[in-house]
């Protein structure tokens, strides 16, 4: 039978995962609003377009691999979460 503190961690990983995943959003924001900049200071030192767009790609690709770790960790806690609960109710 599943005890009432299973139930307590199963929840505390769910909001320390729901933390994470606003904390890359709130990361991933902030890269998208910086591409101007990014872009801009390389041109102004001289790099092509392609340069710039190379290195802001790979910036991107990083952030949003970083992404979907987070929330793919989410929805498997979320998913054991709901099963925890639903055994619990049994």
């Amino acid at each position: 039978m599943i005890q009432q503190a299973q139930v307590e961690l199963g929840k505390t990983f769910f909001e320390q995962s729901k933390k994470a995943f606003e904390q890359n959003y709130a990361a991933w924001s902030t890269v998208l609003a910086s591409q101007k900049a990014i872009l801009e200071s390389m041109r102004a030192a001289g790099a092509p377009f392609e340069v710039a767009a190379d290195q802001f790609q790979k910036l991107i690709d990083f952030h949003e691999q970083q992404f979907r770790v987070t929330t793919d960790f989410m929805t498997k806690l979320q998913a054991d979460y709901a099963k925890v609960v639903q055994q619990k109710t049994k």
